[in-house]
């Protein structure tokens, strides 16, 4: 999949923060539920948009999408242009990073956006046009496909406590909280990684 036409980057650069297996509690959901989707898909491309200073989390997603769609390839996406060289080595069979940011500079339209720990920085007010413009950017519904998802949460340094919501082109999907129970003291620690809107 070859990138879309050289334009500015839209979003700001987050702070980068990274570490192995963050976001495994997402990755596996990801491929449990969207899993049928993305085989179905004739060329299925998912994006770990703003994967950060390290490129951890877009391989890990390129392993875990393989288990449930062995042809799936993964486009790591990020506005920072010294982490796109930075993570240039880590490019294999299957795995790509881009330079850019919410326009998502491909030629195709991705079955799936995964956007963790990006849209935490942004004022509520913004976080519905970035929503739109991402899931006009997915993989369109067809008679036998539902079309593309947009994941987009919020995670602790560990992954321990998550919570995501899901978008198809229509509009939000489901919301999951992910986390060991016996981690809370109560409910409300969840709060801090509720989705902006």
């Amino acid at each position: 999949m070859t990138p879309r036409a050289a334009t500015r980057p839209v979003g700001t650069v987050t702070r980068g923060t990274t570490n192995p297996n963050r976001l495994r509690r997402m990755d596996r959901w990801i491929a449990a539920t969207h899993g049928a989707e993305l085989r179905r898909a004739a060329d299925p491309v998912a994006v770990d948009l703003g994967y950060g200073a390290a490129p951890w989390t877009a391989v890990e997603l390129l392993h875990r999408l393989r288990t449930a769609a062995p042809r799936a390839r993964v486009v790591g996406v990020e506005i920072e242009p010294a982490r796109v060289a930075a993570a240039r080595p880590y490019e294999r069979d299957g795995l790509v990073f881009r330079h850019g940011g919410f326009e998502i500079p491909l030629s195709g339209r991705p079955h799936l956006v995964r956007a963790a720990n990006v849209l935490r920085q942004y004022d509520e007010a913004e976080v519905a046009d970035v929503w739109r413009r991402l899931c006009s950017r997915l993989a369109p519904a067809t008679g036998t496909s539902r079309g593309g998802l947009l994941v987009e949460g919020t995670c602790d340094e560990i992954g321990r406590r998550h919570v995501w919501v899901a978008l198809g082109p229509e509009g939000p999907r489901t919301v999951t909280f992910a986390t060991r129970l016996g981690s809370l003291e109560r409910p409300s620690d969840l709060a801090e990684r509720l989705p902006k809107a």
